[in-house]
């Protein structure tokens, strides 16, 4: 008698197989490998477990299983995952969004939200910026506030529906400008902001940081600059976690002796491009804050402070340009 492959029995065998080659969070890969392959939703797992899996089907899980056992992100494997509410196309050209960062999003919304809430314009730029994530969910959020849903811009976790209805045209001029070096991860950031309607707001340049933006009559007019760039620095790198340091793109992390190639020109040119008052927000290392806080005080930035991720770790300098 033919063996019957029902949503049950897959769901636990990709959990066995997952767990016993120590992949992290066994159960929530399976329920991602399974719901991408059978095209549904996770809920629909747990509301069809005896439907059937056809021949087609188990193939292609097994293969994405075997590569997921042998430490592939998930993510990777299933070409989405989602960041501040929003499902965002990621690939192996661009680091996986992280919970980490939805802190420094929320924090410059809030930086953000009396400019927006008055009607008048923002303009933000956006460094490092790969799968596109801080720029589009600060878009979506900046948007929501300005069509009066306050509450959705600030509740993580807020249904992504309503959060995407939220696209109203802008009252004044909202620009953010994104900037990433690698051509692959480029592509990919520009579909995401496609897919979430957001090409009149977000802008997507390719180049080194601030690069993109010299050609432009930009200097001393951006209300926030925010960034993600590489930081882990030459000793820290073995200790990454296999899955990272094995996939993930090094060019993404790894930033040096001292992880600040990236951070300290960051800072050292953000009051070209700030206007007075105006914020800067770089995610680092928690390890890095008396360095970074440092360096905000050699670039003449003021109110220099290191802040909290959602996690409690030491995660984001925050300073302003002087007034």
């Amino acid at each position: 008698m033919a063996e019957t492959w029902t949503v049950r029995r897959l769901r636990s065998w990709v959990k066995e197989y997952l767990a016993a080659r120590a992949v992290e969070s066994p159960l929530v890969c399976a329920d991602l490998l399974l719901a991408h392959v059978l095209n549904v939703d996770r809920m629909r797992l747990y509301m069809d477990p005896e439907r059937l899996a056809t021949d087609a089907e188990r193939d292609q899980l097994r293969t994405l299983v075997q590569r997921a056992g042998q430490h592939e992100p998930v993510q990777y494997l299933v070409g989405t995952w989602s960041f501040f509410g929003l499902e965002l196309e990621v690939g192996p050209a661009t680091l996986i969004p992280r919970p980490s960062t939805e802190s420094l999003v929320s924090e410059a919304a809030n930086r953000l939200r009396p400019l927006v809430s008055a009607g008048t314009s923002v303009r933000v730029a956006d460094f490092c910026t790969g799968t596109g994530c801080i720029a589009i969910a600060l878009a979506r959020t900046l948007i929501a506030v300005r069509a009066g849903r306050r509450q959705l811009a600030w509740q993580r976790g807020s249904d992504v529906s309503d959060v995407n209805a939220c696209a109203e045209p802008v009252q004044a001029p909202l620009e953010v400008h994104a900037t990433e070096l690698v051509q692959e991860a480029v592509a990919i950031a520009r579909r995401n902001v496609e897919r979430h309607g957001l090409s009149g707001v977000v802008t997507i340049y390719e180049g080194d940081l601030d690069r993109p933006l010299e050609a432009r009559p930009l200097e001393n007019t951006f209300d926030l600059i925010c960034a993600n760039p590489p930081y882990i620095s030459d000793a820290e790198w073995a200790a990454v976690p296999r899955n990272v340091r094995d996939y993930e793109p090094a060019a993404a992390l790894r930033a040096g002796h001292d992880g600040f190639d990236l951070i300290r020109p960051i800072v050292a040119r953000a009051s070209r491009w700030l206007r007075p008052g105006g914020s800067l927000l770089v995610e680092i290392s928690s390890s890095q804050g008396a360095m970074a806080l440092s360096l905000a005080g050699e670039a003449g930035l003021e109110e220099a402070s290191i802040l909290l991720d959602l996690e409690g770790h030491p995660r984001v300098l925050a300073a302003r340009a002087r007034v």
